[in-house]
């Protein structure tokens, strides 16, 4: 949480000094969370968080060069008792995936800033680090102990390609609603664009 706090904060200083620059300078800040049960008693669950920020540089009124940061926390826990021999079993397994990544791309939108609804659309180039970490829970039946097993983290780093669809409800000369549908995806692997979608709520400033 920290970590993203300061990249959101070195977004907004950017802006400050960049804004001169241009004609028109769009920030978006976003937010989306997802829960999900499964498993016949419920006790295994899958929770994810995503925040994002953008700045906008419009060259045009409608075309800007945009710059993002996007962070997702995915976190699997599983409950289910599997008989590893006849001393141990394993209780429980939680898996923590962390992905981050910055883009710089094109967007283009299809009504002025004026206009009540002002949907567009975002295209460029994203560079995705990915760090997932698992941690075990074992018990022994004949002490009933329980220990933890964890794994080193494993890390990733990919070239990547971001794309969004974004509708901003004007609230304000300056204040929008805005939704977006996200996605990011390794460079050239388009089939699977639809593989890792983000569904987010949040505001845009025009400064």
């Amino acid at each position: 949480m920290k970590e993203m706090m300061k990249r959101m904060i070195l977004f907004f200083l950017a802006a400050t000094f960049c804004s001169p620059c241009f004609a028109l300078v769009e920030l978006n800040g976003e937010y989306g969370f997802s829960t999900q049960k499964y498993g016949s008693d419920r006790s295994n669950e899958i929770n994810s968080t995503t925040f994002g920020g953008a700045i906008a540089l419009y060259l045009f009124d409608t075309t800007a060069i945009e710059v993002n940061y996007s962070q997702t926390e995915t976190l699997t826990t599983e409950n289910n008792t599997i008989s590893i021999d006849s001393t141990f079993d394993l209780i429980s397994q939680e898996n923590n995936v962390l992905v981050y990544s910055y883009g710089v791309g094109i967007r283009q939108a299809f009504a002025s800033r004026k206009a009540r609804f002002r949907p567009s659309i975002s295209l460029g180039y994203a560079r995705q680090f990915i760090r997932d970490t698992t941690r075990a829970s074992f018990r022994n039946n004949t002490t009933g102990a329980i220990f933890d097993v964890s794994e080193s983290p494993t890390k990733l780093r990919d070239d990547s390609v971001f794309g969004s669809f974004n509708i901003e409800l004007r609230l304000t000369q300056r204040l929008s609603l805005r939704g977006s549908v996200k996605t990011i995806f390794r460079a050239f692997e388009f089939d699977r664009a639809q593989d890792n979608l983000r569904y987010l709520i949040g505001f845009s400033w025009f400064l």
